[in-house]
Formats: structure tokens, C-alpha cells, sequence
């Protein structure tokens, strides 16, 4: 069996790669994918099944099986606790299992990698080796997973600018995190019809985006009520989109068009912007932006567009149907 030694967060683990039957080890209970749903059931009956189930039915641990089995096992190992715990990779057992089932005896998913963690390894370690792998690296948890371990870490005793030096952030930034994934447990899941739905969890930047933009912040100063409401708007769909979290301001810069979005949804808001400030429509702001980056062309463009019938084309076919909506303004105006 091969060994590597690696150092995390200054101490030195020596970790075995081996095989392992996907049945032989237990999954984490506590691992941020289905920890929230754990803890609303009874003590009794946090067991290995449901965390099976909630593992299961979660639409990325389909997808995963199919893989495996697309690709004929599993190359990237799992990582193990002395006990037999799942530290790391507790999806990816789930989705074996499922393949074994689908091709029993067939020796492909018989058997997948794991890393063994050594025994006397304390848990801390074992936690700042997962953090590692999931915060700092492209590949890792869901966001709102990422959220709940940062929060593991605060109440571990690490403090927000450890968080954001070990994991290639900024203090702000942890911050934020910390505040949605708090936003999202007090104010958004008890207001839900089924809080251990793990379509909710996908929200997250919702809410992570309403405290990383300042001109919502702003707002909340005189709608004292925002989290609450915002909340409700996510739950109920009336904001199901990171662009509708982005344009927010404009609508709460609006009384009317807030009680709109209370009342109707987000689409009477908007449209009742559009009427009072055209430059919100889609056309005007496209027409906007085009204008303001004509107006900023450089010498170099200039040259290349004196030398380009092409891109003389495109102005003058521009400046063609500009005249055209214009003069065909007019006679709507005189007709009316």
C-alpha cells in the first residue's frame, strides 16, 4: 500500500491509499451536504439510512452514479477515518453503492480508493485537512456547505481573519458568508414548508448576495423589516434569480414598486419601473450602454473602423434604423 505524507496546517499526516467496499465504511452524519437535515430529526433516528436517503435523493448524487458507471469505478479516493468513518467522499460512496446494486458482482464498483487516515490523527486535523480540500480549491462543497464549515471553524475557535488567510479571502468576505448562512437558518428555512429540502440550500446566493451589496444594506436602515420580507420573497418565488437580488435597490427606491413586489411579484415591479424610468427597460439600457461606449472609442478603433467597410456597415445600419424608430415616432405623435 502507498503512503503520503502531508502536511496540513503545519502537522504532518501520513496517510495509506487502499480499497475499500463502499459497504464497509459509514458515512459522516455531520458532513455539511445533509448535516442540516440530520439535526431535524430525532437523535434515534440520525442513523446511516437516513443519511443514505438524504444522500440519495439529492439530484447530484444521480448524476454522480451515472458517471461512476460511465466511466467504470471510481479513480479519485475517499478519504477514511481510522474508525471507518467517511471524513471525505460520503456522495461518492452513496453512488457506488447505488451501482453495485445496479450491477451486482460486477467487480467494477466492487471496490473504490481511499485514503486512510492514521488513528491517533486528533479531529481538529482531520477538520483542517477537509477544509483544505473543499475551501481552498476549485473543487469542494456546494456554497452554502462551504458557508457551514467557515462556521465550524468560528465556533471552533478560529477567528474570522484565520478564515480568510488560510482560504484565500478576505475578512469581508468571510463575514458575509457567515452572515447569509446564519440569514438563511434563523430567518429563511423555519419559514418553509420543508426546511431539510435540498432545493433550498441552492438559494444561498440569494441571500449572500443581500449582504454583499451595500445599496440593500442601505435600505435596511428604513425598512426595518427587509430580512424578514426578503426571506418571505425568496420562499415564495417572488425573487428566484441572482439578477432580481441585483436589481432589488431600484426597487426598493420605489415605495410603490416595493409594495408591488409584496402584493404581485417581482415582474409588477418591474414593469411598473419601466413606465416611470424607460432607461430601466432592457432596449434603453442596451441603447445606453452602446452610447456611452461609442462616446469612449479610442484613436486606435477610430483608424480601424476608417479602414473596415464591415464595421462602417454596422454604424450606418445602426444610425438607419435609429432614424427610422425616431421618424416613425413622429407620426404616432401626430396621430395621436
Amino acid at each position: 500500500m502507498a503512503t503520503y505524507v502531508r502536511n496540513v496546517q503545519g502537522h504532518s499526516v501520513e496517510l495509506t491509499l487502499t480499497e475499500v467496499d463502499p459497504n464497509s465504511v459509514r458515512l459522516d452524519p455531520t458532513n455539511p451536504r445533509v448535516g442540516f437535515s440530520m439535526r431535524q430529526l430525532g437523535e434515534t433516528e440520525r442513523n446511516e439510512a437516513a443519511c443514505v436517503l438524504l444522500l440519495t435523493s439529492q439530484e447530484d448524487t444521480e448524476a454522480l452514479r451515472r458517471s461512476i458507471i460511465a466511466s467504470n469505478g471510481i479513480q479519485e479516493p475517499i478519504y477514511v477515518r481510522a474508525d471507518g468513518r467517511v471524513a471525505e467522499g460520503n456522495r461518492r460512496v452513496v453512488a457506488l453503492r447505488g451501482a453495485q446494486e445496479q450491477f451486482p458482482g460486477d467487480e467494477r464498483f466492487s471496490k473504490m480508493p481511499a485514503w486512510l487516515i492514521p488513528e491517533a490523527t486528533p479531529e481538529h486535523i482531520v477538520q483542517d485537512l477537509l477544509n483544505e480540500i473543499h475551501l481552498g480549491s476549485v473543487r469542494g462543497w456546494a456554497p452554502y456547505e462551504r458557508a457551514l464549515q467557515m462556521r465550524a471553524l468560528v465556533n471552533g475557535g478560529l477567528i474570522e481573519d484565520e478564515i480568510a488567510e488560510r482560504y484565500r479571502m478576505t475578512t469581508r468576505e468571510v463575514r458575509q458568508q457567515l452572515a447569509a448562512v446564519e440569514f438563511m437558518n434563523t430567518l429563511y428555512f423555519p419559514i418553509t414548508a420543508d426546511p431539510t429540502d435540498p432545493e433550498h440550500r441552492t438559494k444561498f446566493s440569494y441571500f449572500l448576495e443581500f449582504y454583499k451589496n451595500g445599496r440593500i444594506q442601505a435600505h435596511g436602515e428604513s425598512i426595518t423589516d427587509l430580512p424578514e420580507r426578503f426571506a418571505r420573497w425568496v420562499r415564495d418565488g417572488r425573487i428566484d434569480t441572482g439578477a432580481r437580488v441585483r436589481r432589488l435597490p431600484r426597487v426598493l427606491d420605489s415605495r410603490e414598486a416595493t409594495r408591488l413586489l409584496d402584493l404581485v411579484g417581482f415582474n409588477a415591479a418591474d414593469e411598473y419601473l419601466a413606465k416611470q424610468h424607460p432607461e430601466e427597460q432592457e432596449l434603453y439600457a442596451t441603447i445606453e450602454r452602446a452610447k456611452d461606449r461609442l462616446a469612449l472609442m479610442t484613436v486606435t478603433e477610430l483608424v480601424e473602423l476608417s479602414s473596415s467597410k464591415e464595421r462602417q456597415e454596422i454604424l450606418e445600419n445602426l444610425q438607419a434604423e435609429l432614424a427610422r424608430v425616431l421618424e416613425a415616432m413622429q407620426r404616432v405623435r401626430r396621430d395621436s
